[in-house]
């Protein structure tokens, strides 16, 4: 198995223009020096996805390895310091299906196990464009009425 891309993205529908009102805040928060994390709604919101591409006849992995330390998440963790890890595993047997793709969800963090005869002739853009539309539609969203961006990630996710 081999990690295509850790990807950031942001969602928003079309119909709801808020950047003005966007904008205004952040300049408020950044005053303030408040951060505040975005809340995922139908108007608007942000989930990461990670696009793990497995060899033909590879198959998923069954158990799924989780790492947290102590009042903080393993996406922090200090570089160059020691650090306590709790290590959890999970059985990965709870996959959903759509289309290619299998799917593990946890809040706003996304898996996606695609295996490479699906995707050779695809570019990453058609990937994330295939898992948008099930996230939409799993919601009952209409695709079409959204838009979205994507950043890539150098973080564990």
């Amino acid at each position: 198995m081999k990690l295509m891309d850790s990807l950031e993205i942001f969602y928003r529908r079309k119909d709801i223009d808020t950047r003005d009102f966007e904008k205004k805040i952040r300049e408020i928060l950044r005053e303030t020096g408040i951060t505040l994390d975005v809340v995922n709604s139908e108007s608007a919101g942000r989930i990461f996805l990670k696009i793990n591409v497995l060899e033909d006849q590879e198959q998923i992995p069954s158990f799924i390895l989780k790492a947290l330390i102590p009042e903080t998440d393993a996406t922090r963790l200090p570089l160059g310091e020691w650090a306590t890890l709790n290590v959890f595993v999970e059985e990965a047997s709870y996959l959903e299906d759509h289309d290619y793709m299998k799917i593990h969800s946890e809040g706003n963090r996304y898996a996606l196990y695609v295996p490479y005869s699906a995707v050779k002739s695809k570019n990453r853009d058609e990937v994330v464009a295939d898992f948008m539309k099930y996230f939409f539609e799993r919601r009952g969203w209409d695709f079409k009425n959204y838009e979205f961006f994507v950043r890539e990630v150098d973080s564990i996710i």
